[in-house]
């Protein structure tokens, strides 16, 4: 979710992607601008752009091993219209805890979903796909309930940094380096699980402190 202005939300951020994303998510916003206009005009819920984000992906798995390009395309569409929702909402007057919830449900699904196809199709070893579709909503739940919590995690190495740019290349030029993506992803959100838990930790016993 973004915050004002396209700055992300603290959300599932850590601080380094808030400060990273904010002009990324800026520039998108005036790409988009036209895209989610429409969508007010007709009237699409920005909850039913989140769920959309559900079948696409299923179709995009299920084409990973005949047609790895166009699995691809649908993989970065869902990733736009990831965009697309927030925006959308915010637009239309209609952001809600429910939308969010929504949107996280559909981006949670939607990674696991593609993870799974790429282990069916041969493309990851199925431990590592396990790993990272277990590890993958757990660390965004520790990185909202820390911000939640007033614990931020200062830097977070995400998907989008060590696995998407290996995932363009293999369904793009059928170069394979996805298990060491796969096994640096899981990796990284184990270890940016444990920074959060800990920071909340401590953040609690500084409490308890003050208040006794």
């Amino acid at each position: 979710m973004n915050g004002e202005g396209g700055q992300p939300a603290a959300g599932s951020y850590s601080r380094a992607e808030r400060i990273i994303l904010g002009p990324f998510r800026r520039g998108m916003a005036v790409v988009l601008a036209p895209v989610v206009a429409a969508l007010a005009r007709l009237g699409v819920p920005p909850t039913a752009v989140s769920l959309s984000q559900i079948p696409i992906g299923f179709a995009a798995a299920a084409l990973i091993t005949h047609a790895p390009r166009v699995a691809l395309g649908l993989f970065v569409g869902t990733l736009l219209l990831d965009a697309i929702d927030g925006a959308l909402a915010r637009k239309t007057g209609r952001a809600s805890s429910f939308g969010a919830l929504a949107d996280q449900v559909s981006d949670h699904i939607r990674e696991i979903t593609f993870v799974g196809g790429l282990v069916a199709a041969g493309a990851m070893r199925g431990e590592i796909g396990v790993a990272y579709a277990l590890l993958y909503p757990l660390v965004n739940f520790l990185l909202y309930a820390a911000n939640r919590y007033g614990a931020d995690v200062p830097l977070a190495i995400k998907t989008w940094m060590s696995f998407y740019p290996f995932l363009l290349i293999y369904l793009a030029f059928e170069i394979n380096w996805l298990d060491f993506a796969g096994a640096a992803s899981a990796g990284f959100m184990a270890a940016t699980s444990m920074t959060a838990l800990v920071l909340m930790r401590h953040r609690i016993n500084a409490e308890d402190v003050s208040a006794d």
